[in-house]
């Protein structure tokens, strides 16, 4: 009787393995750690990203300081669509933006928005921030998974 056990036992915990999905992301950096104004990237809460071009002088350094998700769940009826928002933190040598914040969904009186760009000064130079997902959507992520926010940053 014994002798059946442990091959069964191993046959079971064999059969319960499963291959691990993978998932494609927008790369955030190159070799040399920067990006280009305009450029799409993703970013987890406390991740930053270094800009450049767009004859701007001074490199612009954005970090991601929130993460807010109330969405409602694929699937599932709720009584507002809720909302994700995210606060960022834009900085270079002349100066700090502490609270820059894009919200998309049910975001107030604006109503439903997919996307939300805001301008902002930083050290005397105007950008748009533009949020334009937050990833993954309520309900569809996956164990482990990291939310991140999809921005593009431009020189205005």
């Amino acid at each position: 009787m014994i002798k059946l056990f442990y091959p069964l036992l191993a046959l079971a915990l064999l059969t319960q393995c499963q291959q691990e999905e993978t998932y494609e992301s927008i790369e955030v950096t190159r070799e040399t750690g920067d990006l280009k104004f305009g450029q799409e990237a993703l970013l987890q809460k406390f991740g930053q990203i270094t800009l450049y071009g767009d004859e701007v002088p001074r490199r612009l350094i954005v970090s991601l300081k929130e993460i807010e998700d109330s969405r409602c769940p694929k699937d599932v009826d709720c009584v507002t669509a809720g909302n994700a928002s995210v606060t960022l933190r834009a900085s270079n040598s002349q100066g700090v933006n502490e609270n820059i914040v894009l919200c998309i969904g049910d975001c107030g009186a604006e109503g439903a928005r997919e996307t939300h760009t805001v301008a902002a000064e930083v050290g005397g130079v105007n950008y748009k921030f533009t949020l334009k997902a937050v990833k993954p959507y309520p309900g569809q992520e996956h164990e482990g998974e990291v939310q991140k926010a999809q921005l593009v940053v431009e020189k205005v």
